[in-house]
C-alpha cells in the first residue's frame, strides 16, 4: 500500500469505528465520491434528540437485541474486497473498493433504521479494511484473538468464512488468549465446545509468556554477572566479601528463577494436549507448520 506524499501513513490507517453524525454522512459522501464540503461548513445543522445511552440495556432489551442479532446474521458481515486480477488497473480497483465498502455501510444503515438493529462500534475506515483484505490473501494461517473470559463475543465467523472464500486452502485458528484465567475444567468445557463445533482452537496467555521472557532475560544477566564476577576475582584489588555476597545473591535468585520454570515445565508435561497453554516458542513453531516454504525444512529437520 502507499500513501500520498502530503499525507503521513498513520493518517490514512487511522482506526474509525465511531463517528457523529455529520462524520458519519461526510465519510460516506467521501466514498460515494460527492463532496460536501460546503454543508459541512455553512448549511448542515445536526440535532441531537435521544439522550439515551442504547448501550446500557435492561435484561429484556439484551434479549430482544440478541434475537434480532441472531435474525439478521447472514447480514452481520465483513466487507469483501471486489473481484480483481492482473488487468484491474489501480483506479478501478479503488473505484471498486470504494463502491464495495458503500454498499456494505449502506446495508448496516438500513438494517439499523429499519429494523432497529443496536450496531456496535464497526472500523468505518477503507483503509484497515484494505490492509485485512491484501493480509488475508497473502496468508495460508488466519489467527484471531479473542478473550477467553467470553470467546465467541470476540470471534467473526463471517470473518472465517470469507478466508474460506478467498482460499479454500487457507486456515482459520481461534487463539484463546488470557487462558491462565480459565481453570483446568473451564478450559476443557471450552475444548468439548470447538472440538464439537469444528473450529481449530489453541490456548495460549500473553501474561505467562511475558513473564517466561523476563525469567529468561534474568536468567542471561544473572549468567553475565557470574562470568564478571570471575573475571573480577582474578583481581587481587577486588573486595573479596562483596564478591561473595554478590555471587550468593545471584546463585539463590537464579535458583528461584530455576524452581519457577521447572514447575511451569512440569505442568506443561503433565497436561492434556487440548487444554494446555502454548509457550511463545510453541506458537511460533504452530505458525511455522502452516508456511509452505518452511514445511520441507521441518519435515527433514524432525
Amino acid at each position: 500500500m502507499t500513501n500520498d506524499k502530503k499525507e503521513a501513513s498513520w493518517v490514512k490507517m487511522r482506526s474509525v469505528t465511531e463517528q457523529a453524525a455529520l462524520d458519519e454522512f461526510l465519510s460516506t459522501a467521501e466514498l460515494a465520491g460527492t463532496d460536501f464540503t460546503a454543508e459541512k461548513m455553512n448549511n448542515v445543522k445536526i440535532i441531537h434528540t435521544d439522550q439515551k445511552n442504547p448501550y446500557l440495556l435492561s435484561a429484556a432489551e439484551e434479549r430482544a437485541a440478541v434475537g434480532k442479532q441472531k435474525a439478521y446474521k447472514d447480514r452481520l458481515t465483513v466487507p469483501r474486497r471486489p473481484q480483481w486480477d492482473a488487468s484491474t488497473t489501480p483506479d478501478e480497483l479503488d473505484r471498486m473498493e470504494r463502491e464495495s465498502l458503500l454498499e456494505w455501510r449502506r446495508g448496516l444503515a438500513e438494517l439499523q433504521e429499519n429494523n432497529d438493529l443496536l450496531m456496535t462500534p464497526f472500523e468505518r475506515n477503507l483503509e484497515v479494511w484494505r490492509q485485512l483484505w491484501r493480509v488475508i490473501e497473502r496468508s495460508d494461517l488466519v489467527v484471531q484473538i479473542v478473550d477467553a473470559r467470553n470467546p465467541l463475543l470476540f470471534r467473526s465467523e463471517d470473518l472465517e468464512s470469507y478466508v474460506k472464500h478467498v482460499g479454500p486452502s487457507k486456515e482459520n485458528l481461534l487463539l484463546v488468549n488470557k487462558a491462565d484465567m480459565l481453570t483446568e475444567e473451564q478450559r476443557q468445557a471450552w475444548a468439548d465446545y470447538f472440538e464439537e463445533a469444528g473450529i481449530a482452537y489453541k490456548f495460549f496467555s500473553a501474561s505467562l509468556a511475558k513473564e517466561m521472557n523476563e525469567g529468561r532475560e534474568f536468567d542471561e544477566e544473572g549468567e553475565e554477572d557470574e562470568e564478571n564476577a570471575q573475571e573480577a576475582d582474578n583481581h587481587p584489588d577486588v573486595d573479596e566479601q562483596a564478591l561473595t555476597e554478590e555471587t550468593n545473591n545471584i546463585a539463590i535468585q537464579n535458583e528461584g528463577v530455576n524452581e519457577d520454570h521447572e514447575e511451569h515445565e512440569a505442568n506443561i508435561d503433565g497436561e492434556d494436549e487440548r487444554t494446555r497453554i502454548l509457550t511463545v516458542d510453541e506458537l511460533e513453531e504452530l505458525f511455522l507448520q502452516h508456511a509452505p516454504e518452511t514445511q520441507g525444512v521441518l519435515e527433514s529437520a524432525a
